[in-house]
């Protein structure tokens, strides 16, 4: 058993070093903005369309934001959901969403990447848009990479099953209204592909940018290690902070530790709450934009000025958790939509960490 596991890793890390070298190079410059977004799933805006629920959101965030601000879209990936709805009722539905997608495009600032449940995209001919699909792309920071592609590519299973997967989806699930259901509902899957991910770019000394699991990462941390660590750099703040400083970082434990006994309460398996991926250090070499199609909101990734950081929007009539002290949330102009960053590290310095900890 151990060496079939090991075989299909090294088939997983073939194939992903295969794609890192056939992907398209753009140079990252200090001048320019990047905001990444994977998992939009547009349907056809009927029960069983998971966008429709922050549409709204989405829409506002690129038009009034991103756009406005003259940032760069990568799109990573299942963005129609083409294994449930026809290419043709999802444009009808979101056209306005779609016309976002062309200003960007008209700009130069339009890039998008095929995911497990748009891969009918590469076979369509005369396709609606005049732009073109990658399976990935190579965004080179100085002799360094960060290596963008949607992440179903880590998962063998995934590609030999995908057409199996549309199948039952589009003629079983969606006649019954039956919600799609995917890796990202999987804590042990979301696991296995996370870490072919994080074995292949600790040892290509890259930085991996996917989406498919749904779930945010920042420097391979999931939320829950994220929260540990965070806590335990507030707890040395709270030390060398001044007395007009230290409720404010109180609170913001107290916040912390009420939303990591949430996650616990809720996650009821345990089996993978540790997710640093059994490697002697922690290498910082796998980010996850999470998804568009969020319970509370929506995750993506911006690249600003040589940073990175992992950005939470979210709407005040949905969750007003992140409202409250302990959380710093800026409101996007006068609408009810709301906009946290959950962390932010230096390029430079997450490179140097994996090359000398890889």
């Amino acid at each position: 058993m151990a060496r079939k596991n090991q075989a299909k890793t090294k088939a997983i890390y073939r194939k992903l070093n295969k794609l890192f070298e056939a992907s398209t190079t753009i140079e990252l410059s200090s001048k320019k903005k990047w905001v990444i977004f994977s998992d939009l799933h547009m349907g056809d805006g009927g029960a069983t369309d998971d966008f429709k629920r922050n549409s709204q959101l989405f829409e506002t965030v690129l038009k009034n934001h991103y756009l406005k601000d003259d940032y760069a879209l990568i799109l990573n990936g299942d963005v129609e959901e083409l294994q449930r709805f026809q290419l043709k009722k999802i444009i009808n539905k979101w056209k306005g969403v779609y016309d976002l997608f062309d200003a960007f495009n008209s700009k130069g600032n339009f890039y998008k990447t095929i995911g497990n449940h748009d891969l009918e995209l590469q076979l369509m001919k005369d396709l609606p848009f005049d732009y073109k699909h990658y399976e990935s792309l190579k965004l080179k920071f100085g002799e360094d990479h960060l290596f963008v592609f949607h992440g179903h590519q880590a998962s063998k299973k995934y590609q030999e099953h995908n057409e199996l997967i549309g199948f039952t989806l589009k003629y079983f699930a969606n006649p019954l209204g039956i919600k799609s259901y995917s890796v990202s509902h999987s804590s042990q899957k979301q696991y296995k592909i996370e870490k072919q991910v994080y074995g292949f770019s600790a040892f290509q000394k890259v930085v991996s940018i996917i989406g498919h699991t749904h779930r945010p990462l920042f420097e391979s941390l999931h939320k829950v290690d994220r929260l540990k660590y965070k806590i335990e750099q507030l707890c040395r703040d709270y030390v060398n902070a001044k007395e007009a400083g230290l409720a404010s970082i109180k609170d913001e434990i107290k916040s912390h530790k009420k939303e990591l006994k949430k996650h616990y309460r809720e996650h009821k398996d345990h089996s993978f709450q540790n997710y640093v991926y059994n490697t002697l250090f922690h290498i910082p070499c796998v980010f996850n934009s999470g998804c568009v199609v969020g319970k509370r909101g929506m995750t993506c990734l911006e690249i600003e000025d040589n940073n990175i950081r992992l950005v939470h929007w979210f709407d005040k009539n949905i969750s007003k958790k992140y409202l409250k002290k302990g959380y710093h949330a800026e409101r996007l102009g006068i609408s009810d939509f709301y906009r946290m960053v959950i962390n932010e590290e230096s390029l430079e310095y997450v490179f140097t960490r994996i090359k000398f900890l890889s």
